[in-house]
C-alpha cells in the first residue's frame, strides 16, 4: 500500500496538475470553449489561492509523527491542499467533459473521478501528513469553489461577462 499511496499522492500535486491544466486549456482554447476554459484554470487557481490562505490564517501544525515515507511538508496542515486542489480540477473536468456523454458514462465518468479524488485524500492521511479533518475541509472546499465557479459563470457568462 505504500507504493500506492506514495504514487497517487502526486495526483494532488501542482507540479502533476498546473501542466496538466495547461495541456486540457490549450484543446478547450482551440475549441474556443472559453466558458470551460475559465473553469478549468480559475477553478485551479482559485482553490490553491483560498486553501493556502487559509493554511496561514488557521497555521495548524502538521501531525507529530516520526519515521514518514514523505518529507513533512514544510506548510501548515488545515486545510489539505492536495484534496481540494485534486478535487477542484476533477470535478471542473467532470463539468466541462460529463456534458458531451451519455447520462450513463457521465455517471461513470463522475464516479471515478471522485474516487480519485477521494483516494488522493485517503493517501494524505496515510502518509500522515495530515489530520483527516484536514482532508474533509479539503475534499469539501474543492467541491463547493467549483460548484460556486460553475454557478459564477453560467450566471455572468450569459450576458456576455464570459
Amino acid at each position: 500500500m505504500d507504493l500506492f499511496f506514495l504514487t497517487i499522492t502526486w495526483l494532488g500535486s501542482l507540479y502533476v496538475l498546473a501542466p496538466l491544466s495547461l495541456v486540457l486549456a490549450a484543446k478547450l482554447f482551440s475549441s474556443q470553449r472559453y466558458t470551460d476554459l475559465l473553469l478549468l484554470l480559475g477553478g485551479l487557481a482559485g482553490i490553491s489561492f483560498i486553501v493556502h490562505g487559509l493554511k496561514l490564517l488557521v497555521a495548524r501544525p502538521r501531525p507529530p509523527v516520526e519515521g514518514l515515507l514523505v518529507a513533512m511538508p514544510s506548510d501548515f496542515s488545515f486545510p489539505s491542499a492536495h484534496t481540494a486542489q485534486v478535487t477542484a480540477f476533477l470535478f471542473a473536468c467532470a463539468l466541462i467533459f460529463a456534458k458531451e456523454l451519455p447520462p450513463r458514462e457521465a455517471l461513470l465518468l463522475w464516479s471515478g473521478l471522485g474516487m480519485i479524488a477521494l483516494l488522493v485524500g485517503v493517501s494524505r492521511i496515510y502518509l500522515k501528513v495530515h489530520y483527516i479533518s484536514d482532508v474533509v475541509v479539503g475534499l469539501v472546499l474543492g467541491a463547493l469553489w467549483i460548484f460556486f465557479l460553475q454557478w459564477l459563470l453560467n450566471a455572468y457568462g450569459d450576458r456576455g461577462m464570459v
